[in-house]
């Protein structure tokens, strides 16, 4: 499993709270393609099927704390 970088964390704690890669992109001044690009990059990272398994992943393994 590799580390993920401060923006694919940046991805992964917005896309926890539910927003979408529309929404994501807007707060970032970035693409839509683009974010959807990090989460493929943040899912094969992690080993995750899908957004809510590298969710669950990433909490597993403290990379989001839930509770900030």
């Amino acid at each position: 499993m590799k580390k993920l970088s401060s923006r694919e964390v940046e991805i992964i704690k917005h896309t926890a709270c539910g927003l979408t890669a529309k929404e994501i992109a807007r707060i970032m001044g970035l693409e839509r393609r683009t974010i959807e690009a990090y989460m493929t990059n943040i899912r094969k990272k992690l080993g995750a099927k899908n957004a809510a398994h590298a969710i669950y992943i990433a909490l597993k393994i403290s990379v989001i704390n839930p509770f900030k």
